[in-house]
């Protein structure tokens, strides 16, 4: 099958992190090796872009970045979009995002849903046919991770991710074991306290084995890479509620500070301890889980045969 992605203007695989654009790059690599043929479409210029796609001629148009719903009606391939908006199960934090939600309640085009709450928004709130709607997760690459049973700092948990309002670090700081890493984006932020700079794709595969469990506590979130990458390292995880998507809070690995919980620094202190002690325990437990993310497994089951779904569709109509 032939498939064009298209994603921002920047460079893919990024230079940096860009989690859009790494798991753009990863859909390729994976799909590549199924055989499949992808063409990743990151130019500014919209008859470029369609002009790329017709020269192409993919059986599949997959629109990754939700600026360029706009292009949906001007597309003659089947096609759908995922979108990344981390906070479309929060409607009162939508204002930066209603005029692209508006375009998607306009065109209603097939939509790839990074979760059941965020298909169960876009039918609601979103006025899209159930039809046009499905659930394909994101993955991960297992094989690029080092593992290990002996962490180098099995006491200390790490929070990963960019440094900003969203993903709400400086209101952990207090938590002498929990450190911090990623590009500061929050004035707010004390970088002077247990902050262990900006890492490279290529250090975190290496290094976050070595840390006693991941915390993530955003208050809004779609799908989030560093979970998966967190279980492809053998860490558990501690989260908010809004970052919750396709995990199994049965899982005793996996712990979730309730949002009236999130302003308490000794209470947030006492799961990650709890968590932590748990997860550097039962490495094996995670890494089994893991494997529910893998890119091979989520393209088998969730993306090709949506994809397929959506082509029989199109030509059925």
């Amino acid at each position: 099958m032939k498939i064009s992605i298209v994603g921002p203007a920047t460079p893919i695989p990024p230079v940096g992190w860009g989690a859009v654009e790494s798991l753009i790059w990863d859909y390729k690599v994976n799909l590549e090796r199924l055989s499949h043929e992808v063409d990743i479409i990151n130019i500014n210029n919209p008859k470029e872009i369609i002009k790329r796609i017709n020269d192409f001629k993919p059986h599949f148009v997959h629109i990754q970045y939700d600026d360029w719903i706009v292009l949906y009606p001007y597309i003659q391939y089947p096609c759908a979009c995922t979108t990344h908006f981390a906070y479309l199960e929060q409607p009162h934090k939508m204002d930066a995002y209603s005029r692209i939600f508006g375009l998607f309640q306009d065109v209603k085009p097939n939509v790839f849903c990074l979760s059941d709450s965020i298909k169960k928004a876009y039918s609601i709130l979103g006025g899209i046919p159930d039809d046009r709607l499905f659930v394909v997760p994101n993955g991960v690459d297992l094989t690029k991770f080092r593992n290990t049973d002996n962490p180098e700092f099995p006491d200390r948990s790490i929070y990963l991710a960019k440094i900003d309002y969203r993903k709400r670090q400086h209101k952990f700081q207090s938590i002498d074991n929990l450190f911090f890493a990623g590009n500061i984006a929050d004035k707010r932020f004390n970088e002077n306290h247990n902050y262990l700079g900006e890492w490279t794709k290529e250090y975190l595969h290496d290094y976050l084995t070595d840390y006693g469990n991941l915390v993530l506590l955003s208050d809004g979130e779609a799908h989030s890479l560093v979970i998966m990458e967190a279980f492809a390292a053998g860490l558990g995880v501690v989260v908010s509620e809004f970052a919750t998507a396709n995990l199994d809070l049965d899982k005793k690995f996996i712990t979730v500070v309730p949002e009236d919980k999130i302003d308490d620094p000794q209470y947030v202190e006492y799961l990650i301890k709890k968590n932590r002690e748990y997860s550097v325990a039962h490495r094996d437990e995670i890494l089994e889980y893991a494997k529910n993310f893998c890119w091979a497994k989520v393209i088998k089951d969730h993306y090709i045969p949506t994809v397929q779904n959506v082509i029989e569709y199109a030509y059925a109509i």
